[in-house]
């Protein structure tokens, strides 16, 4: 199985549990590093956002808060994921977002189009990463940003902190997925898919190869998390 057939068995084994999961995994983090990439971004009005592998609709639900005249759409490779984030976002009064089921290394939009690119959590599960980044910078203005949030593998944390993280991530996580999803196998994968993820430095350098400019890093909680910020 390729990996992205396998990363589509995950998401559609997971949707229906993936915000309580979400939710007890990251013991409610996720929010917050969600919050501060949104909020790290100065949206103008009546701006073209594309949110990537963003199913769930979250950063999309918090950038229209942030900026109600902004003109949303959301791509994702999985559908389950989708209708499960529609469902949130009528939930939420969110009824003008554009949904569309289409993978982020061939996105289905002209060259030009958007003034911004997000993703959260979501670049580490492509196939080819070097191609989705492409496709991002292809479909954004010229001056346009790209913001990604994602796990970092966590190289270079003290040696402490490295057991107990890899404790909680190997050992911890795929229990509770176990019980409260009803299947651990899924969130092997995850925690996998962030050890295998490269670090901050060279994630930027990837940015870069592809075109991004002012390329640059935040982290978040001691590194578990960042946010990497282009512009093209």
């Amino acid at each position: 199985m390729d990996k992205s057939q396998l990363v589509k068995k995950v998401f559609d084994s997971v949707a229906n549990r993936y915000d309580v999961m979400n939710d007890i995994m990251s013991l409610g983090m996720h929010r917050l590093w969600k919050d501060k990439m949104v909020n790290s971004v100065h949206f103008t009005k009546n701006s073209k956002v594309l949110d990537i592998a963003g199913g769930t609709g979250d950063i999309a639900i918090r950038i229209v808060r942030r900026e109600p005249s902004a003109q949303i759409t959301i791509c994702d490779i999985n559908q389950s994921m989708l209708s499960r984030g529609r469902d949130k976002a009528i939930n939420a009064n969110q009824l003008s977002f554009n949904w569309v089921c289409a993978d982020a290394e061939s996105l289905p939009f002209e060259d030009f189009e958007f003034d911004y690119c997000t993703v959260a959590f979501g670049i580490r599960n492509v196939s080819d990463r070097k191609k989705a980044l492409s496709e991002a910078y292809r479909v954004l203005k010229p001056n346009g940003q790209f913001v990604c949030l994602e796990f970092a593998p966590m190289h270079y944390q003290n040696e402490m902190f490295s057991k107990f993280y890899d404790l909680y991530s190997f050992k911890v996580i795929p229990k509770i997925g176990s019980i409260v999803a009803k299947d651990k196998s899924p969130y092997e994968y995850l925690v996998k898919s962030i050890r295998e993820f490269p670090t901050q430095a060279e994630f930027n350098f990837e940015f870069k190869e592809v075109g991004f400019k002012n390329v640059e890093f935040h982290n978040m909680s001691y590194g578990i998390v960042a946010l990497h910020i282009g512009t093209k």
